[in-house]
């Protein structure tokens, strides 16, 4: 069966279930779990030889915030879990999960994990619409057990740090057990519970006594805070039998202390319960079915590099809908949804930007915009403090979005400490002369944020926390780091540019976009010198080149918002008096910083091409490198740069060409976890290199420090749900799924402009290996929904659905050949050339085929 369009329709469930999770054995480590999640609550599901394992975690969750003083110590705050969950099947008898007898399957297409052990099968999802995990119980064996849930604590009921309080209380609410815990430091409130309730099986809840350790039998109670304090652990006992039994897991968070959680918990799980599990598991289906027909990547090759590069796609993107939709915050980088061993994670619970938008750069083509709002509304939820940072900080306009920053932004400063923080990170006044009042309001200051980030590790010092600085004055791994506003500002952009929503542009995108132009423009270290340029200085780039003048960092940011702020105010009819002013600011910017430079901080040999470097130096860490960041950073230089600034667009292939000598030919060597590289090839058209960066950097092939763990066989790349623990402990990742994904979907369809805020263009296949066949279906600039196909090396067709109407720019898949465009007017029409321009309908397909 074919479509109207002559193309076959897509098989989404044979394609996306390519993608699945199938475990013959048990995981030997909770990391390596099946995840589950709706955007808003999730959790590795992993196995004991008689229980099935759950940690309850939420992306609004947080111990602390901006305002804390009690966590100094780097690693030591904390959050987004709220309680461990066992489903214990084994009382006396045969363990049930063992290697020999075990089966494990995680369907990607449906979202559902199933656990099958020696006569239990255990079948779980996370409810589409409903924070609640329904899992369904299935007994089989000869004589069988009761089943035991158990409800437990993250840590000992009463815990306190410093100003810091974190209460967990038990109980329960007729016939579901109860964890709530409370968060508390200053004005400061966050409140969690997990509720657990079943059906089809009588029960009873059992909690031990504090004293003799025997059990209390509760039966219909309503109340909450029943547990003793040390009593961490409450349990609902199903009456054995054979069949099946449902469980629901229901969780709700909030900052709002007159907020009754518990009862907000409940009547989702109620809710829940009352639909029953096959009513819920119908909607769950739907949902995530209806989600993977809104695009698609299918790939093949005969040595299988192709159909495994697809898998990772296919699943970073179920990974993206599990961990980030619904919720009014992103989950954190290093951890997600899916932390297994409690609620402190290497890193922290601040968000990293530079690692937390590896997650999000490939959503707009995946069509799957929803995956989005959660980092838009975060973001946008800390515009005012920012704006506030910016003044009090650096003595700026705008906003100021710090590399390393909590969810809810920047601490308002005492006035006498802003005024000098502002002499002291300005370099106005000596580093050395920083008075005690600083120094000591510094000391209770978390050493992430990069606020404090000048505060290198501590230790401790006959049991006193000692820290001091790096030695480089003010200047820490991110205290100076400027592109990260800029970076955020550009994804409210592209928001924009994919969907044409002027709403969304005027009232969420331009405050962004203008405060970022704004801090730029009024930072006290910028400065138009005697060659006629504006430059900036005592700043840093990618936590190096401390003390740098026109840092890479710095300076592609400002030559990437620039453009786009003239562009936004022109279409939105505002700011008319500013546009001068910003003009003026972008016609006479200093150059992005090249190794032809005579203070680079990297100098090429004389006769040789220029190449990107990331400062004109001298800077204090004495680093020397090339910087790619204008191939991969708001749309500065891409393949259609060739034509607009050539002389840019040589500099990224002389760059690239300077790395490639670097790494002896080898691009694998380039395949970090977090290394962009991936979507830099593909971005500049170059297939092979592409290929080779992104097979090492699925695979973690390169180098030593990529490995995560050990076991009995040794060194372990990544664990069997292909995600990895680089970052640290309980902090599982999957940035380089994000890499790779990106750079997929740059591979096979570019809609990129040829420089910021200018008109995208889409170019098919630009990158594709060449012993690949591929098919896609991806959203484009302007709502274009683009459906092509290469079959050994030929593009039989170019589809474009047009959601919203309007021009469209399309660089010709057949080179100078005529081609024949149907559907774009009453008539087909003949075009030729290179760039094919052509008006739509919103709701027409426009076939694109050789004439």
């Amino acid at each position: 069966m074919t479509s109207k369009t002559g193309i076959p329709p897509m098989d989404y469930r044979s394609l996306v279930s390519r993608a699945d999770l199938h475990y013959d054995k048990t995981v030997k480590r909770s990391e390596g779990g099946l995840p589950i999640g709706n955007g808003t609550m999730g959790s590795l599901i992993w196995t004991s030889p008689s229980a099935v394992k759950f940690q309850v975690n939420r992306v609004d969750v947080y111990a602390a915030d901006c305002s804390t003083n009690s966590f100094n110590q780097r690693h030591s705050d904390y959050g987004y879990a709220c309680g461990f969950v066992d489903i214990d099947v084994v009382d006396y008898g045969e363990d049930a999960f063992q290697d020999e007898d075990i089966a494990q399957h995680l369907s990607v297409f449906d979202a559902l994990a199933t656990i099958r052990g020696a006569g239990v099968k255990v079948q779980t999802f996370a409810v589409a619409h409903q924070d609640v995990f329904a899992v369904r119980v299935e007994d089989d064996r000869p004589f069988p057990q009761g089943i035991n849930v158990k409800l437990k604590m993250l840590r000992p009921a009463e815990v306190v740090t410093k100003n810091h309080t974190a209460i967990s209380e038990l109980g329960i609410v007729n016939d579901m057990i109860v964890l709530k815990q409370q968060f508390r430091e200053g004005r400061h409130y966050c409140s969690s519970a997990v509720v657990i309730g079943i059906s089809g099986r009588d029960s009873v809840i059992r909690l031990n006594d504090e004293l003799g350790g025997k059990a209390k039998v509760n039966h219909t109670r309503t109340s909450i805070g029943l547990g003793q304090p040390n009593e961490t652990e409450m349990r609902l006992c199903l009456k054995p039998g054979p069949g099946r039994a449902d469980i629901f897991i229901a969780s709700a968070a909030t900052f709002d202390e007159e907020e009754d959680i518990v009862a907000k918990a409940v009547q989702q799980l109620e809710q829940a319960r009352n639909a029953g599990y096959e009513r819920l598991l119908e909607e769950h289906k739907a949902w995530w079915n209806a989600y993977w027909s809104k695009s698609y990547i299918a790939l093949q090759s005969a040595d299988g590099s192709a159909e495994f590069v697809e898998m990772h796609y296919t699943y970073y993107l179920y990974l993206m809908a599990s961990n980030s939709r619904g919720g009014k915050f992103p989950m954190n980088f290093g951890g997600m949804l899916l932390s297994p061993r409690g609620d402190a994670r290497h890193w922290g619970a601040m968000q990293w930007w530079n690692n937390l938008n590896l997650y999000y750069n490939a959503i707009l083509p995946s069509g799957h915009y929803e995956l989005l709002q959660p980092y838009f509304s975060m973001f946008s939820g800390m515009y005012d403090s920012c704006a506030k940072a910016a003044e009090q900080q650096w003595g700026s306009k705008g906003i100021y979005i710090p590399e390393v920053v909590w969810f809810n932004g920047l601490e308002e400063l005492p006035d006498d400490i802003a005024a000098e923080m502002r002499d002291l990170y300005l370099l106005r006044k000596p580093w050395e002369q920083m008075s005690e009042r600083f120094r000591d309001f510094a000391y209770s200051k978390h050493p992430h944020e990069s606020r404090w980030n000048w505060k290198y590790y501590e230790k401790f010092v006959d049991g006193k926390l000692v820290y001091s600085d790096k030695g480089y004055g003010p200047f820490g791994f991110t205290t100076h780091m400027f592109a990260n506003q800029v970076g955020v500002a550009y994804h409210f952009w592209m928001y924009y540019e994919y969907t044409l929503d002027e709403t969304w542009l005027r009232e969420r995108a331009y405050p962004m976009i203008k405060g970022a132009a704004e801090f730029f423009r009024h930072f006290p270290n910028l400065r138009k010198e005697a060659d006629g340029k504006y430059h900036i200085v005592h700043t840093m780039s990618d936590e190096k080149y401390a003390d740098g003048k026109d840092t890479m960092d710095s300076m592609s940011a400002m030559h990437g918002i620039l453009p786009v702020v003239l562009r936004a105010s022109e279409l939105l009819g505002v700011d008319e008096e500013l546009r001068p002013a910003w003009k003026e600011l972008y016609e006479n910017l200093a150059p992005i910083p090249t190794s032809d430079h005579p203070d680079a901080v990297l100098r090429t040999d004389e006769g040789e091409p220029a190449v990107w470097v990331g400062a004109i130096g001298p800077v204090l860490d004495n680093r020397s490198h090339i910087d790619l960041r204008p191939a991969r950073f708001c749309s500065l230089c891409t393949q259609e740069t060739a034509h607009d600034n050539p002389g840019m667009y040589q500099t990224a292939l002389a760059t690239i060409k300077y790395q490639e000598a670097r790494l002896a030919g080898d691009w694998s060597r380039a395949a970090s976890e977090m290394s962009p590289m991936a979507r830099v090839l593909a971005n500049m058209g170059l297939a092979e290199p592409f290929k080779q960066v992104v097979l090492a950097q699925l695979n973690c092939v390169n180098a030593e420090r990529e490995y995560c763990y050990f076991n009995d066989t040794g060194r372990i790349k990544f664990f069997e749900n292909r995600l990895t623990v680089r970052e640290g402990v309980n902090c599982l990742s999957a940035q380089r799924l994000g890499n790779a994904a990106a750079g997929l979907q740059l591979a096979l369809c570019q809609s990129e402009p040829p420089g910021p805020g200018k008109d995208p263009i889409i170019r098919l296949f630009p990158a594709c290996p060449g012993d690949w066949d591929a098919e896609f279906s991806l959203w484009c600039h302007g709502g274009f929904i683009v459906t092509s196909a290469r079959r050994q090396g030929a593009i039989p067709f170019v589809k474009i659905s047009s959601t919203l109407g309007g021009t469209c720019r399309l660089r010709n898949p057949w080179g100078e050949q005529p081609v024949r465009i149907t559907g774009a007017a009453e008539k087909s029409i003949l075009s030729s050339g290179s760039l094919l321009l052509f008006e739509t309908s919103p709701g027409r397909d426009i076939m694109v085929e050789p004439s």
